[in-house]
């Protein structure tokens, strides 16, 4: 059975107030299941938003992670600052993952080539100015990410 860290979700006062120390003691690494709850739970706002913020707070991402901050950014029914702020930790969560060499060369160029094709087909789709800034910005450092490998 899945060790729920968290708690119930919507005991939402609580569930920040564990992720907040979660936080603060660098145990984050071993709350990443509970990390995709978070993003994947649509009913609080504050909770997704506390998730993606935290993320720079994960010393050692996993794929599993940084592949469900890019579905945050492709939601299309999201608000477009919640998947602003998802670019932003998706960068960070790339350049982690490629900096701890955990996995295959092959592996990490098949995952980096995926955020950038996903940020292209934004790009390409009518989005604001704001997303569309924030995704060129973005997937400008991915790409960097992408060379230095």
């Amino acid at each position: 059975m899945e060790n729920i860290i968290l708690g119930n979700l919507n005991d939402w006062g609580i569930v920040l107030e564990k992720l907040e120390k979660l936080s603060e003691t660098n145990e984050l690494d071993n709350c990443q299941d509970e990390l995709i709850r978070l993003l994947r739970f649509d009913q609080n706002w504050r909770l997704r938003e506390a998730a993606i913020e935290s993320l720079s707070f994960v010393k050692n991402p996993g794929l599993n992670l940084a592949r469900e901050v890019n579905t945050l950014i492709k939601r299309k029914d999201l608000y477009y600052d919640v998947r602003i702020l998802a670019t932003d930790g998706l960068e960070k969560l790339a350049a982690a993952i490629v900096g701890n060499k955990v996995f295959d060369k092959d592996i990490l160029k098949q995952f980096i080539r995926g955020i950038v094709k996903d940020m292209d087909d934004l790009l390409a789709s009518p989005e604001p100015p704001k997303f569309h800034d924030a995704l060129k910005r973005s997937i400008y450092q991915v790409k960097k990410i992408e060379a230095a490998m």
